[in-house]
């Protein structure tokens, strides 16, 4: 597995959405004069060959791999979409690892039933389109009226692998985390956007809130799903302010 490790400080581990890159993060570099930032490129994106194992259960042991790898014991994890179900996953499988999680834009509870009516469509709309254009259509999709710049921004964290995408997008079939983070008391931070047509709030950061009361949690006015390109400043403020406290 790829990844970057940036600055000097307490760990913190960036985990990149579906069909992107460690290029996700790009507008949070600037966490690095704070922490020590560890950013992969989950296996089957970006220029990874890895075309199997593209579970759930391999995304964070390939992590947890990575922090082995770097003599890091335990870190503050921070997941957007797909990277903030996987920081569950992690979780899962490692409590004692994880100091702190930031779930941003992401569920912690997909209902096969529900996964499947939208597998269906995501799949034709990918047989319909070239490579550039499905990654057009899918930023176009994951910003609230976007300016240019970040539409560029976005277009350039995607890197469609076609044998792996589709994968990684049904590892989250028929998740439920909700009762473990119910009973942790890890601390939590969930981040939404008001207008994020991928993980709704109402069906997703509200969700969880209500298992985890003790969870503290923003809504983001004004955004999409990819919360941390469209409002870099307010994000990385809420990352900071989070583990700082």
């Amino acid at each position: 597995m790829n990844y970057q490790i940036i600055g000097t400080g307490e760990p913190l581990v960036l985990i990149h959405g579906l069909g992107q890159t460690q290029n996700a993060w790009e507008l949070q570099i600037e966490l690095s004069d704070n922490y020590q930032l560890y950013i992969p490129t989950l296996r089957g994106h970006g220029d990874s060959l890895i075309t199997t194992g593209m579970t759930l259960n391999y995304f964070a042991k390939d992590i947890l791999q990575m922090l082995d790898d770097n003599g890091i014991q335990s870190a503050h994890f921070c997941g957007l979409s797909l990277g903030g179900v996987i920081v569950q996953e992690i979780f899962k499988q490692s409590p004692g690892r994880v100091k702190s999680m930031i779930l941003a834009n992401t569920t912690s509870y997909v209902p096969s039933f529900s996964f499947d009516l939208g597998y269906t469509e995501r799949i034709r709309i990918l047989n319909k389109y070239t490579d550039e254009q499905y990654i057009n259509h899918t930023v176009l999709n994951t910003l609230h009226m976007p300016t240019n710049k970040e539409i560029e921004q976005a277009i350039h964290t995607f890197h469609l692998n076609r044998d792996s995408y589709i994968p990684s997008s049904k590892a989250i079939r028929g998740i439920n985390y909700l009762p473990l983070l119910c009973a942790t008391t890890t601390p939590i931070y969930i981040i939404s956007s008001s207008d994020d047509k991928v993980t709704p709030s109402m069906y997703n950061a509200q969700v969880i809130k209500m298992w985890v009361h003790r969870a503290k949690m923003s809504v983001l006015p004004d955004t999409g799903h990819l919360s941390n390109i469209q409002k870099p400043m307010e994000f990385n403020n809420i990352v900071r302010n989070f583990i700082n406290n």
